[in-house]
C-alpha cells in the first residue's frame, strides 16, 4: 500500500511540475519529492518522455531546479555520504537518466546548451543543498567555477566509487594518487589488483548501484544519437569531452574497474552445472552489460587519425591547425590513453589477461548452446559489445595484436568469430554483427603470425550446420566464409570482396587444406565465373582474380600439402580453359543473354531493407521486432567498408605436407542472386545490396583486355598443361578403377620445379580505415546499445538521426 502511495504521489509531483511553476524555496515539495520511495522501473514509468519535452517547453524553469535539487542532493551525499541519504541519491540519479537523453534531442537547443553549460547555472545546483554550499566540503571537482554539465559528470564520477554506496568503506584508507589508483576501490580483480592481493570486497547492492549510475551516464552521453550521420562530428559532444578530459576524477579508477568487471566475468560459475545461477543474481550480468556499453563509448570520442587516408590525414590535420589558432585544444581522451598505455612497462601479463577474458565471453555464447543440459551454463546477451572492445583493442593498441599472435592461441578467437557470422547469415537484422567479425578477420589476416596459427587442427564442435571436415582452422575460415557466399543474404554481397581477401591472405600459410574446403574454393570460383557473376558490372572479374591469387599461393608455396585443392582444380579444367579462351563476341553473347534473364527475376523481387543490427523485444509490452535502418549516409563514391593496402612480404620457404584427410563427397549449395559489383558499388548503408546496374553492362575490348591482364592465369594454367596428361594417362594404365587416393599420392609426389613460373612475391592486402569505417563503427556502437536498453527504454527511437529506428511485427 505504501508504495502504491509513493507512487502515485511521485506521478502527482510530475504532473504539478508541468502544470505550474514551483519555486525552488517550496521546501516542502522538493524534500517529499527527494525522500519518495522508488523504483527505477516506477521512475521510468511515472515520467514519459512526453512529460520531459513538456517541462522544456513549458516550464523551463521547473526544468532547471528539477536538475539543480537531483545534482545539489547528489553533491551532499558525495560530501557526507549517511546511510539515511543514500536512498534519496539513488532517486536523484534515476530521475537524472530519465530526464536528460530526451533534453539532449536536440544538438542545437540553446536553452538546454546554456543550462547545462553556463557556469551560472552551475552555482545554482551547488546552493540547493546547504552542506553542498561549503566549498571546503565539496571535493576539489565540485567546487565554484564549474557549468551544470561538469558538476554531473563529476558527480557521477565520484558516486561510482563512493564508500559504503558503490565500494568498500575502508576503499581509500590507504591514500588516493592519480596515477596509481588504490587496487582495493577497483571492483574487480584482475588489472592492477590481483587475486592473489585478496583487497576486493564484493557486494550484490554495490552491483546494483553501480549499474544505476552506469545508466546514468549512458544517459548523458548519448548526444552522438541525435547528430545526422552526413553531417557527424565525432568531436562536437561537450558531455563526451568533459567525461573523457583529463582532468575527469577517478578516470584511472573507472577504466581499471570497467575492464577488470569484464575479463573477470565467469559464466560458469561454480564449475558445475546451473552453478552460474545459483551463485549470482541478475546483478554482475546487467553491470557487465552496463561496464561494456560505458567503456566502448568512452572509447569512441575523439578523432580517428591512426590509419586513415592521407587526404582525410591531412584535413583533420587542418582541423587541428585550425583549433590551436582559435585557442581551442584538440580533445584528449584519457580512457584511450590509458587503453594505448596497457601492456607496456614489461606488463604484457596484462594483455594476456584482457585476451583471455575476452574470449571467454565470446566463446560463451556458442559454450552454452552446446551442453548436455539445455541452460546450465549461463549464456551471455553483450557479445557485441564484446567484438566492440576487441576492436578498441586492435585499433588503440599498437602492442595488443603483435602480442596475442605472438603468445595466444588465437584459435580461440577465430572459432566464436566464425560462429557469429555463420549464424547471422541469413539473418538481415544481423548484417552489422557480420560486418565487425569481417572487419576483425581481415585486420587480423594481415599479419603473419596469425595466419601461421590457422593450421593448428580444429577439434571443436559448434552448434551449428556445417559440413563434416576434420582439417584446421583454416578449414573452418574456408568453409564458413565459402556459405556466407553461397547461403547468406543478399546484403552480403558488398563483403564479398573482404571475404576473398582473407581468404587470400592466409593461403600462402596454408600448409594443408581438407578435401571440403578444397571443393569450396573451386566452388566458389566456378560460382564467381558464371556468366551470372561475371557479367553483372563491370568489376565483378576482380572476385576471379582474388581467387586465382588463392590457387597460385597455394601451388607455388604449399604444393607437397595440397593435393585435394591441386586434384579440385584439375577437375575442374574446362572452366580454367574457357576463361583463359575468353573472346569479346562470346562475352557480348553471355552478357545480353544474363541481362535478360535478369530483367525477369528482377520484376517479381521485392527490394530489401537493410539492417544494421536488431534484438528480438522480449518485454511482453512491446511484443514487436525493432530494427535499425538506414546505417551513416557517404558521399557518392565513398564507400563504408575499409580500403585494403597492399604490401610484399618476404618470401618462406615452401611448407611441408600435412597429414592428407580420407577422400569424401561433398554437396554444393545452389548460386545466391547476382551480388553487388565489388569494383564499381557505393555502399550508402551498411549492408546495402545495390542490384545490377540500372544500364546492362556491356564488355568491351577494353574490359577484355583489362581482365586478360588482371587475371594471373599463367600459373595455373602451366599446371594444368602438365598434371592433366599425366593423371589421364595414370587412369588409362590402371587396369581396375584407380582410387583416389592413389591420385592424391601422384600429385604429392610429382615435383613441378622448373614447370611453374618464377613463384610470385606474397602480396598481403591489410586493413586500411576511413572516414565512413569509422562512422559506421560509431552507428553499429550505439545501435547495439539502444536496442540493449530496451526493457527500460533509455533512448526514443523516433527522435534518433544517426540512424533509423522502425517497429515491425514478428511474424
Amino acid at each position: 500500500m505504501g508504495n502504491a502511495t509513493s507512487k502515485y504521489k511521485f506521478r502527482e509531483a510530475i504532473h504539478a511540475l508541468s502544470a505550474e511553476d514551483v519555486p525552488p524555496e517550496d521546501a516542502a515539495f522538493w524534500d517529499e519529492l527527494w525522500n519518495l520511495k522508488t523504483t527505477t522501473e516506477e521512475v521510468f514509468e511515472m515520467i514519459s518522455p512526453r512529460d520531459v519535452r513538456k517541462l522544456k517547453v513549458q516550464r523551463p524553469l521547473n526544468l532547471q531546479t528539477l536538475l539543480d535539487q537531483a545534482v545539489g542532493n547528489i553533491l551532499q551525499v558525495i560530501t557526507n555520504p549517511l546511510a539515511h541519504q543514500l536512498d534519496k541519491a539513488r532517486n536523484c540519479v534515476r530521475v537524472l537518466t530519465r530526464l536528460l537523453p530526451f533534453m539532449l534531442e536536440d544538438v542545437d537547443d540553446s536553452f538546454v546548451h546554456d543550462l547545462c553549460w553556463s557556469v551560472s547555472n552551475a552555482e545554482g545546483a551547488s546552493a540547493e543543498s546547504g552542506t553542498a554550499t561549503d566549498s571546503q566540503a565539496l571535493p576539489a571537482s565540485t567546487q565554484s567555477g564549474q557549468s551544470l554539465g561538469q558538476l554531473i559528470l563529476h558527480a557521477i564520477m565520484h558516486l561510482l566509487f563512493l564508500p559504503s554506496f558503490t565500494v568498500d568503506a575502508q576503499a581509500f584508507d590507504a591514500g588516493f594518487q592519480a596515477d596509481a589508483p588504490p587496487a582495493s576501490a577497483l571492483w574487480a580483480e584482475g588489472l592492477i589488483a590481483r587475486p592473489s592481493d585478496d583487497v576486493i570486497v564484493r557486494s550484490l547492492v554495490w552491483d546494483r548501484n553501480r549499474v544505476e549510475v552506469l545508466r546514468l551516464m549512458l544517459a548523458v552521453l548519448c548526444e552522438p544519437l541525435y547528430q545526422p550521420a552526413d553531417k557527424f562530428d565525432p568531436c562536437r559532444s561537450e558531455w563526451l569531452r568533459t567525461a573523457t578530459a583529463i582532468s575527469v576524477p577517478h578516470s584511472s579508477l573507472l577504466f581499471y574497474s570497467l575492464v577488470n568487471t569484464i575479463i573477470g566475468f565467469d559464466p560458469v560459475g561454480w564449475g558445475v552445472p546451473y552453478g552460474a545461477s545459483m551463485s549470482r543474481s541478475g546483478a554482475p550480468t546487467r553491470l557487465l552489460e552496463k561496464a561494456l556499453q560505458v567503456l566502448i563509448v568512452l572509447l569512441d570520442f575523439g578523432p580517428q587519425l591512426a590509419g586513415v587516408e592521407e587526404d582525410q590525414a591531412e584535413e583533420e590535420g587542418k582541423k587541428e591547425a585550425k583549433a590551436a589558432e582559435s585557442g581551442d585544444e584538440v580533445p584528449r581522451n584519457v580512457y584511450r590513453e590509458l587503453l594505448a598505455d596497457l601492456g607496456k612497462e614489461e606488463n604484457s601479463h596484462d594483455l594476456d589477461d584482457i585476451y583471455n577474458g575476452i574470449v571467454r565471453l565470446l566463446n560463451n555464447v556458442h559454450e552454452s548452446l552446446n551442453v548436455y543440459l539445455p541452460g546450465s551454463v549461463m549464456s551471455i546477451e553483450c557479445h557485441q559489445e564484446v567484438l566492440v572492445l576487441l576492436w578498441k583493442l586492435l585499433e588503440e593498441n599498437e602492442l595488443f595484436m603483435p602480442h596475442i599472435l605472438k603468445n595466444c592461441d588465437v584459435t580461440q578467437l577465430v572459432i566464436p568469430v566464425c560462429y557469429f557470422m555463420f549464424e547471422a547469415r541469413r539473418d538481415p537484422a544481423k548484417v552489422g554483427l557480420v560486418h565487425i567479425c569481417t572487419f576483425i578477420l581481415l585486420k587480423l589476416s594481415g599479419e603473419r603470425n596469425f595466419c601461421v596459427q590457422l593450421n593448428r587442427t580444429y577439434t571443436s564442435r559448434l552448434p551449428i550446420e556445417l559440413p563434416l571436415f576434420s582439417g584446421t582452422h583454416t578449414d573452418l575460415l574456408v568453409v564458413v566464409l565459402h556459405k556466407m557466399v553461397v547461403n547468406g543474404t543478399d546484403k552480403l554481397s558488398p563483403l564479398y570482396n573482404c571475404f576473398l581477401t582473407i581468404i587470400c591472405n592466409v593461403s600462402p600459410y596454408c600448409k594443408t587444406l581438407s578435401l571440403v574446403s578444397s571443393v569450396k574454393l573451386v566452388n566458389l570460383f566456378e560460382l564467381f565465373t558464371s556468366h551470372r557473376f561475371l557479367y553483372a558490372a563491370e568489376g565483378n572479374h576482380v572476385y576471379v582474380a582474388l581467387l586465382l591469387e588463392v590457387f597460385n599461393n597455394v601451388v607455388q608455396y604449399q604444393y607437397a600439402g595440397n593435393p585435394h585443392l591441386v586434384y579440385a582444380i584439375v577437375r575442374r579444367k574446362a572452366i580454367f580453359d574457357s576463361l583463359s579462351k575468353l573472346t569479346l563476341p562470346a562475352a557480348l553473347l553471355a552478357a545480353e543473354a544474363q541481362s535478360r534473364k535478369n530483367k525477369r527475376e528482377q520484376v517479381s523481387a521485392a527490394p530489401p531493407t537493410a539492417v544494421i543490427g536488431t534484438q528480438q523485444q522480449t518485454e511482453t509490452r512491446h511484443p514487436n521486432e525493432l530494427t535499425i535502418d538506414e546505417p551513416p549516409a557517404v558521399a557518392e563514391g565513398e564507400s563504408v567498408l575499409p580500403a585494403v593496402q597492399r604490401t610484399v612480404e618476404d618470401l618462406p620457404a615452401p611448407a611441408p605436407a600435412a597429414d592428407r584427410e580420407s577422400v569424401g563427397e561433398a554437396t554444393e549449395e545452389p548460386p545466391p542472386p547476382a551480388p553487388a559489383p565489388a569494383a564499381t558499388t557505393t555502399t550508402n548503408d551498411v549492408g546495402s545490396n545495390e542490384n545490377l546496374s540500372p544500364e546492362r553492362f556491356i564488355p568491351t575490348h577494353e574490359w577484355l583486355a583489362a581482365v586478360k591482364n588482371e587475371l594471373p592465369l599463367t600459373t595455373i594454367m602451366r599446371l594444368l598443361q602438365h598434371l592433366v596428361p599425366q593423371i589421364q594417362e595414370l587412369v588409362n594404365r590402371s587396369e581396375h578403377s584407380i582410387d583416389e587416393s592413389q591420385i592424391m599420392d601422384f600429385i604429392v609426389n610429382t615435383t613441378m620445379v622448373g614447370l611453374l613460373p618464377v613463384p610470385h612475391p606474397i602480396v598481403i592486402r591489410k586493413y586500411t580505415p576511413n572516414h565512413f569505417t569509422g562512422l559506421w563503427f560509431t552507428a553499429f556502437m550505439w545501435g547495439v546499445i539502444f536496442l540493449q536498453n530496451q526493457i527500460l527504454p533509455l533512448y526514443d527511437g523516433s527522435t534518433i538521426k544517426l540512424f533509423t529506428v522502425t517497429i515491425t511485427a514478428p511474424p
